[in-house]
């Protein structure tokens, strides 16, 4: 046989041989194209599953910022409800010791000022810190309520 002709006389036996694997093939491709489509229905993915773990993350650390800011804000209020409540307690002791301490004042000249008030402190109601700093006895009251630290030198003066 001529080489021509036997290509023909191969591809006219090969043909339907082919012809019947591509058909086969064709179906097994439509039928795996349909059960991946049902499979999407039924399960979620790897990917929708990170999504969705994402997304509840995110929505979780947006709860968490909220509900800081919210107690940053309650603690704010309550220290200055606290600090509030300090002076308005002793406003009236405070005020009290101020006019006798004008009374004294104006009795002796020679007085060393308090850092808080600027008002000249009398011996009777002279405190001293552990750092050496002069005070009145209220003044110093009033503010160890709300700082616990010296006035001047911002030292400690937990006791």
């Amino acid at each position: 046989m001529k080489p021509n002709l036997q290509i023909e006389y191969q591809s006219q036996t090969v043909s339907p041989i082919i012809q019947i694997f591509s058909r086969i093939l064709k179906e097994e491709r439509e039928n795996e194209y349909q059960d991946d489509h049902e499979d999407d229905d039924d399960e979620e993915t790897p990917i929708k599953k990170a999504i969705i773990i994402i997304i509840a993350l995110c929505i979780g650390l947006v709860i968490l910022g909220i509900l800081s800011c919210l107690i940053r804000y309650f603690y704010m209020r309550h220290k200055q409800k606290r600090i509030a409540q300090v002076r308005q307690q002793s406003e009236a002791a405070y005020q009290q010791q101020n006019i006798q301490i004008e009374s004294l004042c104006l009795q002796t000249q020679e007085l060393a000022q308090c850092p808080i008030c600027l008002m000249p402190i009398p011996n009777c109601y002279l405190i001293i810190t552990p750092c050496n700093h002069s005070f009145h006895q209220a003044c110093l009251n009033l503010w160890l309520q709300v700082e616990k630290i010296c006035p001047s030198c911002r030292t400690s003066l937990n006791q």
